[in-house]
């Protein structure tokens, strides 16, 4: 059996099927820290990537669809905790549709901090030519580039949440609890189906590396170069504030929730998006050749492969205040 997309940077594989099954698809995400909401995170990474693959692939639908969740955690952490986090995770599953089909929690002597991985499987219903499922389109040169709602989402929730009373000694309360209560977009699955409406060539769902990180990804994957303007890079004040306390990149900031659309026409897509209730702005164009170009006012620069994510930073500064 042929297999489509496996590899490094690529965040779904798709196993083509036999006589009794088209293909299987499958997408993991990772999250780990703290907050109750470690395998929601997970769960919601997993999903996203699995509607980003859908799209880029001349797929019919999915059957039997279900996650596998392995939760991973330090002796020390208490019983009810996992409880709480399993809890959190069950409800966005029955929120979301896709059910979690089992779950294993490991005690490891060796990790400080719970991590979590979050396997989506699903069936494929239909067949491509040589039994092999193409995962993704090239996209065109000269499309534009769109993104949704706001940069460093997911960090941004994770650090209001876990740094709550440093930040609010800060800042004004209403702020922290607004970041703090951006997991409420972590799903890319409304914009992804406003964006299938509008003929997209390419959907790539933003988490590591930030923005940043998924403009190199867009542009490795599909061999094009592209030119971004950072002004028109959407950001919520909040993610500035939280990112300048911690002195954080928020373009490098985990950005689950967002999702780069590469289309032909990317202002119709955003009145369109709009009149969905979802934000999102034209961000920039895809070029020829390999170029990958940041411009900021008069000045540009060329934009470097992701070298980890700004959440790290975090976890390393709050592991440094607590040691001390």
């Amino acid at each position: 059996m042929k297999s489509n997309g496996a590899g490094l940077g690529t965040d779904c594989a798709v196993l083509a099927g036999n006589a009794s099954c088209d293909g299987i698809l499958s997408a993991q995400a990772l999250a780990f820290g703290t907050d109750q909401r470690i395998a929601a995170r997970a769960y919601l990474a997993a999903v996203n990537h699995v509607i980003a693959c859908c799209t880029n692939r001349a797929a019919s639908g999915l059957f039997d669809t279900n996650a596998n969740i392995t939760l991973m955690v330090p002796e020390r952490l208490r019983e009810i905790k996992v409880r709480m986090i399993m809890e959190t995770v069950a409800l966005q599953a029955k929120e979301t549709g896709i059910p979690i089909l089992n779950c294993n929690v490991q005690v490891l002597p060796v990790i400080t901090e719970p991590v979590v991985s979050c396997v989506i499987s699903a069936g494929l219903e239909n067949r491509s030519e040589e039994n092999v499922v193409p995962i993704k389109k090239k996209i065109l040169v000269d499309e534009d580039i769109v993104m949704t709602k706001w940069l460093g989402l997911e960090g941004t929730a994770i650090m209001a949440g876990c740094s709550y009373e440093k930040l609010s000694a800060r800042y004004p309360s209403d702020l922290v609890d607004a970041a703090a209560d951006f997991y409420q977009y972590l799903s890319i699955a409304p914009e992804a189906a406003t964006a299938v409406k509008s003929g997209a060539d390419y959907l790539l769902a933003l988490r590591e590396g930030g923005v940043f990180g998924g403009l190199w990804q867009l542009a490795a994957e599909n061999g094009v170069g592209l030119v971004v303007d950072l002004k028109r890079i959407p950001v919520r004040q909040e993610t500035i504030e939280v990112c300048e306390y911690f002195d954080l990149n928020p373009y490098e900031l985990l950005a689950g929730g967002s999702l780069l659309i590469v289309v032909s026409n990317g202002d119709e897509l955003v009145r369109a998006l709009d009149k969905a209730g979802i934000s999102a702005a034209v961000i920039g164009r895809t070029t020829q050749g390999n170029d990958r170009v940041v411009c900021h006012g008069e000045e540009s620069r060329f934009l470097e492969p992701a070298n980890g994510d700004e959440i790290f930073r975090y976890h390393t500064q709050i592991d440094v205040l607590t040691d001390n």
